[in-house]
């Protein structure tokens, strides 16, 4: 990554962002969602302070992201009229190649924002870190994880038994890789811009 091309990543109604400290509060609210308890328990926060010390730990990790393959590279998402964050959505390393992952607020679900900031976030990070591909995995049953994967362009490679947030079960892999000659979805929703 160049070091001075650093977000906003902008798409038509999201704005990928790094965190700021005053996002703790936010971060700790979502934390203590239905949707994050029963998909992502590591994510769950005890309090303001520990969502506070896992938002600088995702600032600093911003500040050099170096290889998403070996450290993660976290954003708030935002809604892009209002600014208010809504959710994240990162790059962690996975075996050597990089997963995404995501969460949007309850009460901003099934709007489409998800898709578009894990599409948003997967075609910037594909060409910046040189990335052949981008995985991810869901829960079998976590159906809305799956719909949003796949209306971001993720194709399913395999569906497995395996752990997932310390949780064994059947998940799905997917898999998004690098497009070659495809204008970025990015620069047709937002026009040309750097990131």
């Amino acid at each position: 990554m160049i070091a001075n091309e650093s977000p906003p990543i902008l798409s038509r109604t999201v704005a990928l962002r790094c965190f700021v400290p005053a996002d703790a509060p936010k971060m700790f609210a979502m934390s203590r969602e239905p949707g994050v308890r029963a998909w992502l328990p590591d994510q769950v926060y005890e309090s303001e302070a520990h969502a506070l010390d896992v938002v600088r730990y995702l600032i600093e990790s911003c500040r050099d992201p170096g290889t998403p393959s070996l450290a993660h590279y976290v954003l708030g998402v935002c809604a892009r009229d209002l600014g208010e964050l809504i959710g994240h959505v990162g790059l962690s390393p996975l075996d050597g190649q990089v997963e995404i992952g995501f969460a949007v607020e309850q009460g901003r679900q099934r709007e489409g924002i998800a898709s578009e900031a894990v599409r948003a976030l997967a075609e910037w990070a594909l060409p910046r870190f040189a990335l052949p591909r981008v995985l991810a995995i869901a829960a079998t049953d976590n159906v809305a994880s799956c719909k949003v994967l796949e209306h971001a362009g993720f194709q399913l490679l395999e569906e497995t038994v395996r752990s997932l947030h310390g949780r064994s079960g059947h998940v799905r892999t997917y898999e998004r890789a690098a497009a070659r000659d495809e204008a970025s979805w990015v620069e047709r929703a937002s026009g040309p811009h750097r990131a």
